[in-house]
């Protein structure tokens, strides 16, 4: 963080979400707008001076949404350059931003919001101000929150394998993985040898699904979240083969927890095309890590609320 944005800037950004509100309830039925107030804050800066911040005085990027949506490179932009009034009325001029709902990752469960200002266009937040919200009960993910929220895992997956093959930059040689332990259990050569092109054929099926979902994505209006920046933390073949499994039996099941969410019958047929893809994915890595391809008749779905938690172990802090 530089000495000039640490100046301008609290450590945290107060807040407002729906300020007419006593409540801060988000209407999502209505016009599919939310409101947020970021207000004018006193603070002492590094060098140990009384600063007031003024957030009508610069332009600078914000996104709104859930913390675990933010977290992991989405939200939303706000639909205007915003309004200046003293929403709080001490007297300071704070500056009200107008978000779209749809794409802020709303389900109904949340009782908190986020805001994030950016420090530059690599997504990254710099600062952030969360505040509790109430929502409807009735509140449902719309096809582009859970076409985020499957980017959020296709991006997870390809930059795993992206970064693991020597032919995208990554450590692993084709040499290393062929003379590895997990591929001499192939008894055909045939099997054997061809067991570092299977990974970078799986590299590159994650990168298309990628590209697809967010040409979707942007299609319906919304806008895709980010790549985010991962640890993975393998370090021999076996390692990588064993979290692969784990991976892809995570995306296998978000898909099937997601897919009864999604409104759009073309958007659910598209859904279902990667969904199938993955599966063959996790089967692959199950047999490389000695475990029944199939082992069970139906697979269990999971829940965004589940499989976030499970993402975000790969997620490097900031």
């Amino acid at each position: 963080m530089s000495g000039v944005a640490a100046a301008h800037f609290p450590k945290q950004l107060d807040i407002d979400i729906e300020p007419e509100s006593t409540r801060n309830r988000i209407d999502t039925s209505g016009n599919g707008r939310v409101a947020v107030a970021v207000h004018s804050t006193q603070f002492t800066d590094e060098d140990g001076d009384d600063v007031r911040f003024d957030p009508t005085e610069r332009a600078v990027r914000y996104r709104f949404g859930t913390t675990d949506l933010l977290a992991n490179g989405g939200g939303v932009r706000p639909v205007e350059d915003g309004a200046v009034e003293d929403v709080d009325g001490d007297g300071a001029d704070d500056l009200v931003l107008t978000f779209p709902t749809d794409g802020a990752g709303l389900t109904g469960d949340e009782t908190s919001a986020s805001l994030y200002w950016e420090r530059d266009e690599s997504g990254k937040h710099g600062y952030a101000g969360s505040d509790a919200v109430e929502l409807p009960d009735d509140t449902s993910p719309s096809d582009v929150d859970v076409l985020n929220y499957a980017l959020s895992l296709e991006h997870l997956e390809y930059a795993f394998y992206r970064d693991a093959l020597a032919s995208s930059g990554g450590p692993f040689s084709e040499r290393e993985v062929e003379r590895s332990e997990v591929a001499n259990y192939f008894d055909r050569p045939t099997l054997q040898y061809s067991t570092y092109q299977q990974f970078e054929e799986i590299r590159d099926q994650e990168k298309a699904h990628v590209e697809a979902l967010k040409k979707t994505i942007s299609d319906l209006g919304g806008t895709p979240v980010r790549e985010a920046e991962y640890e993975f933390g393998y370090e021999t073949v076996p390692e990588f083969v064993a979290t692969a499994a784990r991976l892809e039996d995570v995306g296998v099941s978000a898909y099937a927890g997601a897919a009864p969410s999604i409104s759009s019958s073309e958007v659910l047929t598209s859904a279902l095309s990667i969904h199938s893809v993955e599966a063959r994915h996790a089967s692959y890595f199950d047999t490389l890590s000695l475990r029944r391809a199939a082992p069970d008749p139906f697979d269990t779905a999971r829940s965004m609320e589940q499989v976030l938690p499970l993402a975000k172990q790969f997620v490097a802090s900031e």
